[in-house]
């Protein structure tokens, strides 16, 4: 099976050609650079920015692929920025109009699971962490149509939370390949971790509690004319993140024994949480880094899952 795949949730515009578990060829252009500016993403310039680039990209494809030899267009259908969803929606469904193939939307955290897919066969019942900057869940596969979500944050996403506490400590964006650079370097250091948060319901997360209780104790280091400790403060607040992490898998694993685990999105380009996850099962399935950001590769894994012959 052929497959055109469309990212555009958020702020990547990204192509894939993919050929059943495969990706053939993929491009992808950020904006991160431009966001960097704000803190943040901000909806407005994404969407026209993915007017942009989406341009660019389609210049692009039509030198590596004749679109009569697709066998289905995938794009993203939700969740994400409404205006960057509809400019993926627009261009897919041109195409397959104009070339009479069939389309497929396609939910763009189940993207990130199959992520850790691409050239591999899924394992089920799978359990997976899906983490970035604006979701934190854990579902669990059973086979590609039966599945649940058993978890997810209260508040702050992982990412976000990383994110908050990098500003705070003003140290850059995004936060999270900065904070796990100190960790890498600091985290034989300092080995204390903060207290862990608690939910109500076991497998649902809160990262607000955390961040705030960081951010408390940074304004008062400033309001005290103390030198804040950067690293420190980076590191334990990694330390937490992976102890608690660890602490949710473990109990999800005892209860519901999956031939596999897995962890993607973002987050799952951290380096201390990866090695963390690859001492929690036997079968452990991580994406390849350049599957962790957004990206069309994943979408195009996800629509071979969904449409394959059983």
């Amino acid at each position: 099976m052929l497959i055109f795949s469309i990212e555009s949730s958020h702020d990547d515009t990204s192509f894939a050609i993919c050929k059943n578990k495969s990706v053939l060829w993929m491009k992808t252009i950020s904006q991160i650079e431009v966001h960097k500016k704000y803190g943040g993403t901000v909806p407005e310039i994404a969407s026209r920015l993915h007017s942009k680039n989406i341009a660019i990209l389609i210049e692009e494809i039509k030198t590596e692929i004749d679109f009569n030899k697709i066998d289905l267009i995938a794009y993203t259908k939700e969740p994400g920025l409404i205006g960057s969803l509809h400019i993926g929606y627009i261009v897919a469904n041109t195409i397959s109009i104009l070339f009479n193939k069939p389309i497929i939307g396609l939910n763009h955290l189940e993207g990130h699971f199959y992520s850790a897919f691409i050239d591999k066969e899924v394992m089920y019942p799978a359990l997976g962490l899906i983490a970035s900057g604006g979701h934190t869940q854990l579902v669990l596969y059973k086979s590609k149509n039966d599945y649940q979500l058993i978890g997810e944050t209260q508040d702050d996403a992982i990412g976000e939370a990383y994110d908050k506490v990098a500003r705070k400590l003003k140290i850059g964006f995004p936060g999270g390949p900065i904070i796990d650079e100190y960790w890498k370097k600091f985290h034989k250091i300092y080995l204390k971790n903060y207290s862990i948060p608690e939910t109500n319901k076991k497998y649902d997360f809160s990262l607000s509690g955390l961040k705030t209780n960081i951010i408390n104790l940074i304004n008062n280091d400033e309001n005290r004319k103390r030198k804040v400790d950067t690293e420190k403060y980076a590191t334990e607040f990694q330390n937490t993140i992976i102890k608690y992490l660890y602490k949710k898998m473990k109990i999800a694993i005892e209860e519901f024994h999956p031939n596999c685990i897995v962890l993607s999105g973002g987050v799952s380009a951290n380096y201390g949480i990866r090695n963390m996850f690859l001492k929690l099962h036997k079968n452990v399935f991580l994406p390849d880094l350049k599957y962790t950001t957004d990206n069309a590769g994943m979408i195009g894994r996800l629509a071979y899952e969904k449409e394959r012959d059983e």
